[in-house]
């Protein structure tokens, strides 16, 4: 399996165009910090290279996709508890100039061959439920599964990208399992609806199942692009964040799992998945 997923990251590199490398010197952690802060429009990088350097020399991983020479992406992981045999991604970024290349797969791909080769068979990590785009990678295009809703997981974080309120989404990969199809659909039958949008963009709310009740299905909907309601309505940006977290989040906690993401913008999600 290791050496399906090392031919499967060497395929996506050359897809993207990159090439993927383990990244441990101090010089190469700084343009890495450099482009995280880049991407997040922060001040300061949210991952230093100095704590980059520490997870390295303690088994972690760096892994910096470069093209003709150029940092174009960048992803970062360590290992979780060895009693679940897993690792965590604790974060990855794309130059905002490269984005849509395939650069983002080709580095979680490489952290895959790297995990399964080390012996770990799941992969965690967090990302904000409202954006879409990242919603659709890591659920429809990797095939995680979202496992848990997180709220102000980080608290207020100084960037120009996150919300105020930095609630998560926690997914799980299965590291062994094959690449869901990109044509493949998300989910074929209609769900019940725990929230949708009304005329004017705003959220409105359906019923959220109480814990071990409910239809095997239920669908939830996000914004296409919430980034610019941030930016245009907070207001409105503020009624999303707390309507996803009470269906979200309150469907998570009943036994659900976010197990696949349309196109439309809806999560799909499945009861007693194990």
């Amino acid at each position: 399996m290791a050496h399906d997923a090392g031919q499967d990251a060497l395929a996506a590199a050359a897809r993207a165009r990159v090439a993927v490398e383990a990244v441990d010197s101090v010089a190469g952690l700084r343009r890495v910090a450099d482009l995280f802060s880049r991407v997040w429009a922060a001040p300061e990088a949210p991952m230093p290279h100095d704590v980059m350097r520490g997870l390295v020399h303690a088994g972690g991983r760096v892994h910096a996709a470069f093209r003709d020479g150029s940092l174009v992406g960048a992803a970062v992981a360590v290992f979780g508890p060895p009693a679940g045999a897993s690792c965590y991604s604790l974060i990855a970024g794309v130059s905002p100039d490269a984005e849509g290349g395939g650069i983002g797969l080709a580095l979680k791909l490489a952290q895959r061959a790297w995990a399964l080769q080390a012996g770990a068979g799941w992969m965690i990590w967090t990302f904000d439920p409202l954006l879409r785009r990242n919603a659709t990678f890591n659920i429809s295009r990797l095939g995680a599964v979202g496992t848990e809703y997180l709220v102000d997981f980080y608290g207020q974080v100084a960037d120009g990208v996150n919300d105020p309120e930095t609630d998560r989404l926690a997914v799980n990969w299965d590291l062994r399992a094959p690449l869901p199809s990109p044509a493949a659909p998300a989910g074929e039958k209609a769900p019940d609806t725990i929230l949708a949008t009304g005329p004017g963009g705003e959220p409105a709310g359906g019923r959220v199942p109480q814990a071990g009740a409910g239809p095997d299905l239920l669908r939830c909907w996000i914004p296409e692009d919430v980034l610019t309601i941030r930016r245009t309505d907070p207001a409105l940006a503020r009624r999303w964040r707390l309507a996803v977290r009470e269906a979200l989040g309150g469907a998570l906690s009943g036994g659900y799992q976010v197990t696949g993401v349309l196109r439309t913008g809806w999560y799909i999600l499945e009861k007693g998945r194990p």
